[in-house]
Order: C-alpha cells, then structure tokens, then sequence
C-alpha cells in the first residue's frame, strides 16, 4: 500500500547546511603558512637593513677637522698625575689643573683659527718626565712648542707674567707671548728669561714656558674664586694671540727681542 504523503510537501532540509553560502575552495594550510611566512622573512630583512644604516650612521666618528694652516702646534700643560705643581695658600687652586684647563681652550682657540694643536697631555691623572714631553713634540714635528705653568713665591703681593726660554731661535716666540698674555691679563710684563730646562734645551722647534701669573697671589685668588671667573680663559687668548702672532711673522717677533734678557738659575715653574 503507498505510503501517505503531505498535500503540500516541502523539501527536506539538513539543518548542518541550512545556513552555509558556497564558496571558492580554500587554501591548503601548509600553502597559506608557507606565504605568511615569506612575507614575514621579507619584513624582517627589510626592518634589519634599515636599523643597520642607522646604527652605521651613529656610530660613525667625526671626521678629522680640516686644518687650514701648515704650522702645528705642541702645548705642554705642565705637571700633572702625582705632581701637583704649585697651589694656592688655602689648596683649592692647584696649578696642574689649571695648566690643563688653559691649555684646552688655547688648543680650542687656536682649532678654530686653522692650527692643528697637540697636547703633551689630555687629563689630571697622567704624570710626565720632561723627557716624555719634548720628545713627543719632536716626534710630531710641531712647529713650536709652548709649556704652560703658574708661578709661585712666598709673598702673597707678588704678580706678573713672564715667560722663559733657553735657545737664541726660542727668543722671538716667547716675547711674543709675554706680551700678549701680560696685556690680556693686564699685569706687569717681567720680559723674558733663559733657564735651563729640558722640554726648552732638548725641543727641536722654538720653544717657551709661559709662567702666565702667580697663583699664590691674593690678587689672582680674588680673582679667580669669583662666581663665572674668565680669568682663565683671558690668559688662554693671550697665549693663543701671543702664538698667532708669532707664527704669523717669525722674523717680526724676534726683531721685537729686548737684549740682555736675564738669565736664571732657579724658577718657580
């Protein structure tokens, strides 16, 4: 007997795909990673190119400055490490440092006018022969050497600028600087002497010690143990204007030599 059917029959419907679109057919998996992954490797190398260039870039040193003037310059800050130089009546003002901080702003001075400037020394902690010194200009060929110190002396009231030398070539550079160095400072120039030491007797090149003013001087103590002091940087244009002008015109600076400069046998270097 057939079976009873509905008057209006509807089709039947699986519930699993009632709700399903079709689509195109999808990827195989191993295929979608295999690209996820390929792009990732071209992101990655990308990213480290680019951080590469730019840490190549910090890195990279200053290139060395470009100096416009054939004569070079040897500063000698004088003392240094275990010897302290002179000081101050109080310790406070110790003259290996100031020696070193002159001299830095003289090499800054003279870098910006064209010179190319060395230093014997760089820090407060390196101590120096005098055979160290002379011999390391020598070895850079400087064109002149100049040894910044203080003076020292038992009478607080005592205060000028002079500068020593030893050869008859080192003459002409050192009146240069006391003048220079004495005017800036506005003290009294004592001229020039000859003493007999290493860095001025063993340097191949004209030579000079600057002995820029005492430091147990009341007067520079006030002066320097003021608030934003430049006394310091008034004695570096000095030298570095007494350093100018003689390498501008040698023969200029030794036609200004006074005869008869005195002649020591001990400083206060």
């Amino acid at each position: 007997m057939p079976r009873h059917r509905p008057a209006n029959p509807q089709p039947y419907r699986y519930s699993y795909y009632s709700n399903r679109s079709i689509s195109a057919p999808r990827p195989h998996r191993k295929l979608h990673l295999f690209r996820l992954g390929m792009a990732f490797a071209v992101i990655l190398v990308g990213y480290n190119i680019l951080s590469s260039k730019s840490s190549h870039a910090g890195n990279q040193q200053p290139k060395a400055p470009l100096y416009s003037k054939s004569q070079t310059v040897c500063l000698d800050p004088g003392h240094g490490g275990v010897d302290p130089g002179a000081t101050s009546a109080d310790g406070t003002i110790v003259e290996r440092d100031i020696n070193l901080e002159v001299a830095f702003t003289v090499r800054q001075i003279l870098n910006g006018q064209g010179y190319q400037v060395f230093m014997t020394r760089t820090d407060n902690n390196t101590s120096m022969p005098n055979g160290d010194r002379y011999n390391f200009c020598n070895d850079k060929k400087a064109t002149i050497l100049v040894s910044i110190h203080h003076n020292f002396f038992s009478d607080t009231s005592v205060d000028y600028d002079t500068v020593l030398f030893y050869k008859s070539i080192d003459e002409g550079l050192a009146t240069s600087i006391v003048n220079a160095t004495s005017s800036q400072l506005n003290i009294p120039d004592n001229g020039i002497a000859q003493f007999e030491d290493g860095v001025l007797s063993e340097s191949k090149m004209p030579a000079a010690v600057s002995e820029g003013f005492f430091i147990t001087s009341t007067h520079e103590y006030n002066i320097l143990t003021q608030p934003n002091s430049t006394r310091l940087d008034d004695e570096a244009k000095g030298l570095a204007n007494g350093i100018m002008n003689y390498l501008r015109d040698p023969k200029a600076a030794d036609a200004a030599v006074t005869p008869g400069a005195p002649v020591l046998t001990q400083s206060g270097e």
